[in-house]
């Protein structure tokens, strides 16, 4: 049974349960433990959090339910999520993700023993080693986008981990495909796990476009979608592959940032996708890892730069867009081998039909998609184009307003300290603006 304030807060926002929901509060309640089939999009992060919230033992202070993403992105997501539900019910949440100041982290669970503990699999490993996640009460275990965390490559690190937790009472999964090996996972954490599917199929809402363009001119069409204001969330295979984009982008002034690269900090990837969620940017670039389980309101294209490897890639990529029941548009940019490859594996009821110009949206149209969707979602949008004042047009400088003006002003009063004071944050400013095109240059 889910607790009456969660269920009070739940019918707040939302008229009714999703399939995936509806399948699962009640015998997740109930301690079972599932693997949960349901397309991108379809509400599977309450599906599983309100239950298992319920379940918590609030008289302890411990650790007692372990939710595992597959990156720094989701995991961040998934707590931001959960702890106002969580905080209706007087439960703190920890996150603990990579590229976040580890020892904030480490000093925040011995300080509020949060009994939700959200992380990707490396830094909680590295917790339970440093001895700053105490493992000896955790009950229940979440495996978000399962299918990408319990792979061969991950065996060693879910083997160490399995080793480190207690006997579980409770073992959930969730993917938007299949493909986990579930005799391994009841042999690594102790529970049979059975499956519930709603489905698999990719949103009905969703146009799957194609254009067939050689490696060269696939830049050329992410150049084109950045002048028209499109805003795209756009995949690559490789790091390799982004990097070379974003480069090409940027020297055209687009306005570009990415999630892909893990070498760069947290907050950098944070605020990149804070960026894009408020409508500041046209583009993100994203890997696989990088764009898994995002949640981005209103999105209204996905573009595969690279043809995804397989079905599995081309479900996750394309369940960016067309969430909460709005329209979305995938476009996979490729050549003929690459769109054969393509229509193989997409199955018969998604049709494939040829891009058109005529059918993008600019920032504009994405922002009333965000407003749309907060709607039905029952939270406010975060979107720059609906909220912001508009700024009046800058008029053109007449003679006389620059640090010239202002230092023949300062002349005339008279005033070496304010003059000297000027004079240096002019220079200052003059060598922040260094090696800047025009248009970003600061101005006096």
């Amino acid at each position: 049974m889910i607790l009456p304030e969660l269920e009070q807060e739940f019918t707040k926002h939302f008229e009714q349960k999703t399939p995936i929901q509806e399948a699962l509060f009640e015998p997740l309640s109930e301690g079972q433990s599932l693997f949960g089939l349901a397309p991108t999009g379809s509400g599977k992060t309450l599906a599983f959090a309100l239950p298992l919230l319920s379940r918590l033992d609030r008289t302890k202070k411990s650790h007692q339910l372990l939710i595992l993403a597959p990156s720094q992105e989701l995991g961040a997501q998934l707590a931001q999520v959960i702890r106002p539900y969580a905080a209706l019910i007087g439960v703190k949440v920890a996150s603990l993700i990579g590229g976040a100041n580890g020892k904030r982290q480490a000093d925040k669970l011995k300080k509020e023993k949060p009994a939700v503990v959200v992380g990707t699999l490396g830094r909680i490993q590295t917790m339970i080693d440093g001895k700053a996640l105490k493992t000896k009460d955790f009950s229940m275990l979440v495996v978000d986008e399962a299918d990408a965390t319990l792979t061969d490559e991950h065996r060693e690190d879910l083997e160490k981990l399995a080793d480190n937790l207690p006997a579980l009472q409770q073992v959930t999964l969730f993917s938007a495909t299949s493909g986990v090996d579930l005799a391994w996972v009841q042999e690594l954490f102790g529970q049979s796990v059975k499956p519930v599917s709603v489905g698999q199929q990719s949103p009905k809402e969703i146009a799957h476009t194609y254009l067939h363009v050689d490696a060269r001119s696939s830049h050329k069409v992410l150049i084109e979608l950045a002048r028209r204001h499109v805003q795209a969330l756009v995949f690559f295979n490789s790091i390799n592959a982004l990097v070379a984009a974003q480069a090409a982008l940027r020297h055209e002034h687009a306005s570009v940032m990415s999630v892909g690269n893990n070498e760069k900090s947290h907050l950098k990837r944070a605020d990149a996708l804070k960026a894009f969620k408020k409508g500041d940017l046209d583009l993100l670039l994203a890997t696989d890892v990088a764009g898994r389980g995002l949640d981005i309101t209103g999105l209204p294209l996905v573009v595969n730069a690279q043809v995804p490897r397989n079905l599995t890639a081309y479900l996750h990529r394309s369940g960016r867009t067309g969430r909460a029941g709005l329209p979305g548009q995938v476009l996979t940019l490729g050549n003929d081998h690459d769109i054969r490859m393509l229509k193989q594996y997409l199955p018969e009821d998604v049709a494939l039909n040829k891009f058109s110009w005529a059918t993008v949206a600019d920032k504009k149209v994405a922002a009333v998609l965000r407003e749309e969707a907060a709607e039905v979602e029952g939270r406010p949008a975060v979107s720059v184009a609906l909220t912001k004042k508009a700024k009046p047009a800058a008029s053109p400088k007449k003679p006389g307003q620059g640090f010239a003006a202002k230092k023949a002003a300062l002349k005339k009063q008279e005033d070496p300290k304010a003059l000297k004071k000027a004079k240096q944050k002019h220079q200052a400013r003059k060598k922040k603006n260094k090696g800047k095109p025009k248009w970003a240059e600061k101005r006096d």
